[in-house]
This record gives structure tokens, sequence and C-alpha cells, in this order.
């Protein structure tokens, strides 16, 4: 299944393209570091096909681009996946991330800590605002926990964890 979907506002432009039946072909370009490892981990783990180009005012930080590239996801998987249910739980180094989706009713509930405010260009209290703007935008519901390991293993293993789960939905619809 495929779908595209954009979003122009007066801090963001934001393109994306997913394929759910791709092969793996990553091409994400966001001028954030961490949100492009975040992209990726999801598309990989689903074994996406997902491009997106997202220019936003960095100059200001990240939170309007990483937002709104959640959203932008979001809306771009709610289009094509109406219900179903997944999970995934996915080990990096020390730690252990799951994850949960159920398509067709929003929610978010997280449970993990980071011990930095930032990493790789992001500020980690955004993470939790790509997850939520993600699930409220795509219409599903969204648990997120990781405990143990680094800041990056915890982000990387909770994105791959949710392409897995997202993967696994797609197959209950």
């Amino acid at each position: 299944m495929k779908s595209s979907w954009k979003r122009e506002t007066k801090e963001t432009s934001i393109e994306v393209s997913l394929e759910t039946d791709g092969l793996g072909t990553i091409e994400v370009e966001t001028g954030i570091e961490l949100l492009d490892e975040m992209l990726s981990a999801f598309a990989a783990g689903g074994n996406f096909d997902l491009a997106v180009k997202a220019r936003g005012d960095l100059e200001t930080g990240d939170h309007h681009t990483t937002e709104d590239t959640g959203i932008t996801l979001g809306s771009s998987l709610g289009q094509i996946i109406k219900s179903g249910m997944g999970s995934a739980v996915v080990p990096l180094e020390e730690c252990l991330a799951m994850v949960a989706v159920r398509f067709g009713r929003a929610g978010y509930r997280e449970d993990f800590e980071f011990w930095s405010r930032e990493e790789g260009g992001m500020s980690l209290q955004n993470f939790g605002h790509f997850l939520r703007s993600m699930a409220y935008s795509g219409k599903f519901t969204l648990h997120a926990r990781a405990e143990g390991g680094s800041d990056r293993s915890k982000v990387e293993a909770l994105c791959t964890a949710l392409g897995r789960a997202v993967k696994r939905a797609i197959r209950d619809e």
C-alpha cells in the first residue's frame, strides 16, 4: 500500500512518501541527524520504502520540524491503515523496547526516560511529541516503553519496534 502526504505551515514544509509493501528503500532528509535516524529505523523495522523531505525553521530549534514530520508520517499511515493491531519487542545493546499499536482510535502512552536533554541535534523531549503527533494524526493508539541502555539506543530500538508493530498491524487488518 502506498501513500503520499504533504504538510505546509508557516514554519515547515514536509513531504512523505510511504510504501508499506516496499523493499526497504530509505531516503530521508530533515536537517536533524537524530530525526533522520528515527525515520530510517522505523522504515527498516517495517521493511517499508520511505522518502521524507522536511524543511523547517531549525534556527529556532527542532520542535516544529520534528512534530510536523510526525504529523505528516502519521497522516500518511492513517490514509492507508484503518484497523489492525500489532506489537514488537526489540533489544538493542542494554536496551529493551516494547511497542504496541492499534489502528482506528487515537491514543498515546509512553514509559521511557532519557538521561540527556539533546541527542543528534534534537531535543529529546520532542521524541515523545513526535510519537504522540504520529499516533493522533494516524488515528492509532501507540504504547511505547523502553528501559536500559543509552538514549540513542532507546530511540533506535523504539523506532525499530514501531516499524515492526505497524507491519504486523497491516497484516492483522
